[in-house]
């Protein structure tokens, strides 16, 4: 039996560009950020950052058995993103932030396939009970540096996003 496929419209899915291969900087786009995470933190960290980590307990010694929470040592708001994305691209960008109880339902509304919708929305449920925070400074440590900040990660972002 095979799974089923959501299939996007054709040159876009969730924020990606298949016409130009390049991810877009959400908020730029509609210059809003769309959530439903209230004042839920997100310790976010580049993939590089992550990547980098993720070399260093494959190839080191000492870390069998152990586990690790990765995140920035900055967390943000989906409303201080907004900000952080204005402040950068030098244009106004809004938070709209509307009830976790209805976002699976508006996002289907707006054109986001339903599964898709649930899995948003169940992201933003866990966003706003503070699931996507830490404070561990478990990346840190890792990488022997601190992460990449929000700021120098939108400075990347504006520059490859068009």
């Amino acid at each position: 039996m095979s799974t089923p496929r959501v299939k996007p419209p054709p040159g876009k899915a969730a924020g990606y560009d298949r016409t130009a291969g390049r991810r877009r900087l959400p908020g730029l786009q509609n210059d809003a950020v769309v959530g439903a995470a209230g004042e839920g933190r997100i310790s976010a960290a580049s993939r590089a950052d992550h990547v980098e980590a993720a070399a260093v307990v494959l190839t080191a010694d000492g870390h069998a058995g152990a586990v690790y929470e990765l995140g920035g040592d900055e967390s943000f708001t989906l409303t201080e993103l907004a900000a952080a994305i204005s402040a950068a691209a030098g244009k106004p960008v809004a938070c709209s932030d509307f009830p976790v109880a209805d976002s699976a339902q508006l996002l289907a509304a707006a054109g986001l396939p339903g599964e898709l919708a649930e899995v948003r929305a169940d992201a933003d449920r866990g966003m706003s009970r503070g699931e996507m925070y830490t404070d561990s400074g478990d990346l840190r440590r890792l990488i022997g540096r601190p992460p990449v900040t929000l700021a120098e990660a939108l400075a990347v972002a504006l520059r490859f996003s068009g």
